[in-house]
């Protein structure tokens, strides 16, 4: 099996924003073993956003930075250790921070991260980020089945309720900031999602319709499929060509039930 991505980011809202609001910044990170030892943990994938607010400019790519380490650091653990060790690294940073007498980024933070090794997937949120998965006619919010906090979170304990479960070839998953709902509702991300439409042609239909409407919020958008592992040529083929990049001018069974 192999993942197929697409990454949509309009920029052009921050522009436009009300010279009194705080710029909104939105991020997506997407790694890939760096050897043969880190094959058995698979991809990471990171979408975020950030209302900046003073010395925190850099925390999306700071918590982008110290997932990745620690993830890929020990192979060995295995994908679940792993994951879990990499939301441990990043909730001491961010309860370091909130000791530093600054917490308003609590919340302003929309944070997803997610691991996909083999079959398996591994998803973990704060804020209100959107998580979706398109499975033949169903489409499954997958932030539905995050066991939310009672009240405001601590800084040591942003990231911990992990969903995990299996995927199957065909399934889309859908990774963004909440401005998506402003966009699309659930029944047209469904119908878009569960038409035949390649990965590549998906998010060129949420481009046109962004540019029809005119939308001008920042908002980040990070398409996966799984899909079967292609022929070897293929694959060649493949690593030949530049990766693409989409930018607007400005057994998954349990969760299924």
């Amino acid at each position: 099996m192999v993942i197929k991505t697409e990454e949509i980011i309009f920029k052009s809202g921050s522009a436009r924003q009300v010279s009194n609001k705080p710029k909104t910044v939105c991020e997506i990170f997407c790694y890939q073993p760096d050897n043969i030892e880190q094959m058995s943990l698979g991809s990471l994938y990171i979408v975020a956003e950030l209302s900046l607010v003073k010395d925190c400019g850099h925390l999306n790519n700071l918590l982008a930075s110290l997932i990745k380490r620690e993830y890929y650091l020990y192979p060995e653990r295995g994908a679940i250790k792993s994951f879990r060790s990499a939301l441990k690294k990043a909730n001491a940073h961010l309860a370091d921070l909130a000791k530093q007498g600054n917490p308003e980024w609590l919340s302003k933070l929309h944070f997803i991260c997610a691991s996909i090794a083999k079959d398996e997937l591994l998803f973990v949120q704060t804020g209100q980020p959107q998580a979706y998965l398109a499975r033949e006619n169903h489409l499954v919010n997958l932030g539905h089945r995050i066991i939310p906090d009672s009240g405001k979170p601590h800084p040591s304990k942003i990231f911990s309720s992990i969903v995990t479960g299996k995927i199957e070839t065909g399934d889309k998953i859908v990774f963004a900031t909440p401005t998506l709902t402003e966009l699309l509702s659930p029944n047209g991300l469904k119908q878009i999602l569960n038409s035949n439409q390649s990965l590549l042609d998906v998010s060129d239909q949420i481009d046109k319709i962004a540019r029809e409407e005119n939308r001008i919020f920042p908002l980040a958008i990070l398409l996966l499929k799984a899909e079967d592992d292609p022929p070897l040529e293929q694959k060649i083929h493949t690593a030949q060509q530049p990766r693409k990049f989409i930018t607007p001018p400005i057994d998954l069974k349990e969760i299924l039930r």
